[in-house]
């Protein structure tokens, strides 16, 4: 149960509407985003119209705002617009759909002169645009617009995508629109996209010398040709329409596999695992992990089970992704998925990447076969990947701490010989715990013991003292 003095709305009520009130007004005292949402609250309370204006004012004041966003005012400007969009989707979307979905076509439209002058580089602006796109679907369900009213729009937001605002667009009010809209939109962005470019420039920013010489900060995202943006907004249409040819006359190039993946899975999902299975094998290059489980799809779709079997161990082999490997023993008859993964995790033991081999058998786990690694091929551990040696030691020190104490130790070595001081005291809790295995060891199998490795320690790193000092 929650204390009394616990910040939750149940206990704030507890102090009554008029110290409530009395901590509000204080609190906006000097807090221009506070006092701006008490004000439209109080328009709300007082009538739906008063809230409409006060927020349709407020879009008007922030599109016709020329000042910078720097990273200072940032966070309050993101707090206002955000607001803005919740008093939308919350209070007049549910008073007047209609007013809702305007106000929300206005909100999107300033998102090019908003992103100009904001040091945006998280993001998080364009999130809230994106946001109040993926808003529009349920609005516009509950508005009904006219087809002559909704589509003029949504051809404004696509031809308007200046920063990828408005990339969801047609996905949200795509059912609002139905087949015949979606196609109007496609021909007016398609005639529009013929059209100059009549979007004002990117404004330049006036920074000091010392921003302009910190390459690394960015304090905006780039815009987008709009080349791009309509093709995106084609792309769209074709997958609301089903259109899976229209979507494949769109790629620049079916072979690059990434494209082959999202075209065999939309001819799958259109009943046509045949040319799905044709625009898989025209693919050229790595094939990422989304190609991989199409074609799985695909060959499960086609009753080609023996060589989606053999699929899936060959793409365990490629990458000792665990997944496939549990999804190929899975549908081996009894007795035959115990040979089966014995031979598997054989070969594991012998890939090139010592590393890779390790993190596979100690996740799967088979933490024998874990320590078997170490021990045969310490020469080849790398103790900068400490993200596989820590765990694994972590699982191996119960059962076995010589291998474990291998892991630690390259870890250590690395970091010392590194001279990464601010790992020093990362270096001694690992130190801490071979010290604390050593007496568990009986045989070190020809590797050094814990004496002879700590006198090689302190006779290479014996002047760290801010290392030493920590063991100590």
């Amino acid at each position: 149960m929650a204390s009394k003095t616990t910040l939750n709305a149940s206990n704030l009520e507890a102090l009554g509407a008029g110290r409530l009130a009395e901590l509000l007004m204080e609190i906006s005292t000097g807090n221009a985003n506070a006092k701006r949402l008490l004000r439209m609250e109080l328009a709300g309370l007082d009538s739906p119209d008063k809230l409409i204006r006060e927020i349709r004012k407020r879009l008007t004041a922030i599109a016709a705002a020329t000042v910078t966003v720097g990273w200072r005012s940032l966070k309050g400007f993101k707090s206002d617009l955000n607001t803005q969009r919740r008093l939308i989707v919350e209070q007049v979307a549910k008073a007047s759909p209609a007013e809702a979905l305007d106000l929300m076509w206005q909100f999107i439209a300033m998102a090019d002169g908003v992103l100009d002058r904001a040091a945006d580089a998280s993001g998080e602006v364009l999130a809230i645009f994106r946001q109040a796109c993926d808003d529009l679907g349920p609005i516009a369900t509950e508005a009904r617009p006219s087809l002559d009213e909704l589509a003029p729009r949504v051809v404004d937001a696509v031809l308007g995508n200046g920063y990828g605002q408005a990339n969801g667009v047609i996905a949200a009010v795509a059912t609002a629109l139905g087949a015949d809209g979606l196609r109007q939109v496609r021909a007016s962005v398609l005639a529009g996209a013929g059209q100059p470019d009549t979007r004002a420039p990117t404004r330049s920013r006036k920074t000091s010398r010392w921003r302009r010489n910190r390459s690394q900060v960015r304090d905006a995202p780039q815009r987008q040709p709009r080349a791009h943006a309509v093709r995106l907004a084609l792309l769209a249409i074709a997958d609301a329409l089903g259109d899976v040819d229209a979507y494949i006359a769109l790629q620049p190039d079916p072979r690059l596999p990434d494209v082959a993946a999202h075209i065999a899975d939309r001819l799958l999902k259109a009943g046509r695992a045949a040319e799905a299975l044709t625009a898989l094998d025209v693919a050229r290059g790595v094939h990422p992990p989304e190609w991989d489980a199409v074609r799985l799809e695909v060959l499960q779709a086609l009753g080609r089970t023996d060589a989606a079997q053999a699929f899936r161990l060959q793409i365990f082999h490629r990458t000792l992704n665990p997944d496939h490997l549990r999804a190929y023993l899975k549908r081996l008859p009894d007795f035959d998925d115990v040979e089966a993964e014995d031979a598997a995790l054989d070969q594991v033991e012998t890939v090139r990447d010592a590393q890779a081999a390790l993190a596979f058998l100690v996740r799967w786990p088979s933490l024998d076969r874990a320590a078997r690694v170490v021990l045969r091929r310490a020469g080849e551990i790398d103790g900068h990947a400490d993200e596989v040696l820590a765990p694994a030691a972590e699982k191996l020190e119960t059962r076995y701490p010589l291998a474990a104490t291998i892991l630690l130790r390259r870890m250590i070595d690395m970091i010392l010989t590194g001279f990464q001081t601010h790992d020093y005291e990362r270096a001694a809790a690992y130190y801490a715990d071979i010290r604390r295995l050593a007496p568990r060891i009986d045989d070190f199998d020809g590797m050094e013991t814990h004496e002879a490795y700590d006198a090689r320690l302190k006779a290479s790193h014996g002047r760290k003292a801010a290392f030493w000092g920590l063991v100590e």
